[in-house]
């Protein structure tokens, strides 16, 4: 006899997964021996939204669903920020909560909530397993969250139905990518294009799981596009390219509008507004090129192409363009010659500008490093003018842009790509999930966290300061870093200076061990703060 259990995790098995991360409960352990006996890994987080937070950044890095596993009750609602994450972020994790007895209902509601419900307004899927469905209900969640825009499903189980004989399984439902009428259309591509001579590139996080940037980096060349990405979606272009012009969705005035609001018209690819700051409401006419449809917002556009995007970007690069003179690369040098032209503040005695500490940080690490950001006014700085120069190695919570991300995501990043991380963190964001540098030492992975140390949520501090407030609610004392490292036998470093920065950043990758660095940041260098 299988059970259901026996049977979930040969299914996460079968979907490819490795590790699951989470926080169980007495009420999850049919389930975790079941995933113990398949052989799958199991990280025991300190903080359940964590667990959804890693299960997210797997599943970015390795394009295969990621799994997270909480009790119920105050397990499965502290996994609401993470869970919401993964909705918001286009992630396809699955979690798996705990259920009360069914056996007690309307007798017993201690911890017991109807996580159907609560789940529901942010799940692709949601439901409760039970005996008689439980190999369809275990197929439909692993289904949905691939199925075209990925995102979250949930289930939850019982420890006594976990142990009852699974019915017979039916046969695993396929994606099959859509495709629209117009997609191979050269002649109604060229029509697009016969007025235009200013084209744009705007890409986003549904470049992944397919990774077409070779394709994408030859249709730039080719219409001689410069291309703008999206925080989720950098090193799309490398940061050195000559039409790589810059990152949007940080704030209502990032730099690279300059070039966008220059632009006569714009191939969106993968491209997904949730990433943006500022409402979407660019006139230029628009060609839509994504693995799913065009809604929930729907952007206006010409052109609507849906399915795999290497296919349509190749169609896209036989299409003939006149090229206009002073555009193209030419353009983007003279922008990015303007942008370098700021001038930068003098940072506090004891204090580094975070330009010093990035530039630190490009120069000291390899082109493919992995690196995880936090949220705050240094998630803004780091996504509008870190260099990246290989695609898919930049992780941040943008849709959602929840704190707590930037640690958890560089553990399972870490984990699965066995490759230096650095995580940008900032001190509030790092406080939420302190506890998983107990996770980060006992798994000796090469992670540099890097905590940007001001004492205060500057970004709120900033808000106030814009409005003429005092700071009020916004500043804290910081505990002492270096003995928090040494409770979690961690590795540390002051860096008060740049030079500080780097020699932090060199022993670091020296060691290929978990090292905690303390950068006392002078916030002052921050677009986001007032001057």
């Amino acid at each position: 006899m299988t059970t259901i259990a026996e049977y979930l995790a040969k299914q996460l098995s079968i979907a490819g997964i490795r590790t699951v991360y989470g926080l169980p409960g007495g009420e999850n352990v049919e389930i975790l021996e079941a995933i113990r006996r398949q052989g799958i890994d199991f990280a025991l987080v300190r903080n359940e939204s964590s667990a959804c937070f890693m299960a997210a950044a797997s599943a970015r890095l390795t394009g295969i669903p990621g799994v997270a596993i909480t009790t119920l009750g105050p397990g499965a609602t502290n996994a609401y920020a993470g869970f919401a994450h993964a909705y918001l972020d286009r992630a396809p994790v699955l979690l798996i909560t705990a259920a009360s007895d069914p056996g007690l209902a309307g007798r017993h509601s201690h911890q017991a909530l109807d996580l159907e419900a609560i789940f529901r307004p942010i799940s692709k899927f949601t439901a409760e397993i039970t005996g008689d469905k439980a190999a369809e209900t275990i197929q439909d969640a692993l289904y949905s969250v691939t199925a075209g825009r990925p995102g979250p499903a949930h289930l939850s189980i019982h420890n006594d139905v976990a142990l009852q004989a699974v019915g017979e399984s039916p046969t695993p439902r396929v994606e099959l990518l859509s495709s629209s009428p117009a997609k191979y259309d050269l002649k109604r591509f060229a029509k697009f294009f016969e007025d235009k001579n200013r084209p744009v590139i705007v890409v986003g996080l549904g470049l992944e799981p397919e990774g077409p940037y070779a394709q994408l980096r030859h249709l730039a060349e080719k219409l001689g596009a410069p291309l703008i990405d999206s925080p989720k979606s950098k090193g799309a272009l490398s940061a050195d390219h000559p039409l790589f012009a810059g990152t949007l969705g940080l704030t209502v005035s990032d730099p690279a509008y300059q070039i966008l609001n220059e632009a006569d018209c714009i191939i969106a690819v993968g491209f997904d507004v949730v990433e943006l700051v500022k409402p979407w409401d660019q006139p230029q006419p628009l060609m839509w090129v994504a693995n799913w449809e065009n809604e929930d917002p729907r952007i206006a556009c010409a052109i609507e192409i849906v399915g795999p995007v290497a296919d349509a970007l190749e169609a896209l690069a036989r299409v003939d363009l006149h090229k206009r003179k002073h555009w193209g690369a030419e353009r983007v040098k003279t922008f990015r010659r303007e942008q370098a032209h700021s001038v930068m503040p003098s940072p506090q005695s004891q204090r580094v500008l975070p330009q010093a500490f990035l530039a630190a940080l490009r120069e000291g690490t390899p082109d493919d490093v992995i690196i995880t950001s936090d949220v705050g006014s240094h998630k803004i700085f780091a996504a509008l003018y870190w260099q990246a120069r290989s695609p898919n190695n930049y992780l941040v919570s943008n849709g959602l842009s929840a704190m707590g991300y930037g640690l958890s995501s560089a553990i399972a990043a870490a984990s699965v790509s066995r490759r230096q991380v650095v995580c940008i963190t900032g001190d509030a964001g790092l406080a939420m999930v302190l506890g998983e540098l107990g996770l980060l030492a006992e798994l000796e992975l090469p992670v540099i966290v890097a905590v940007m140390n001001d004492s205060a949520l500057d970004l709120i501090r900033s808000a106030q300061a814009r409005r003429k407030r005092r700071a009020f609610g916004t500043e804290f004392r910081n505990p002492d870093f270096g003995k928090i490292a040494q409770g979690f036998s961690m590795d540390y470093r002051r860096a008060e200076t740049q030079d500080e920065c780097a020699d932090a950043i060199k022993y670091g990758l020296s060691t290929g061990k978990p090292l905690l660095v303390d950068v006392m940041i002078d916030p002052i260098g921050y677009p986001t703060t007032p001057r």
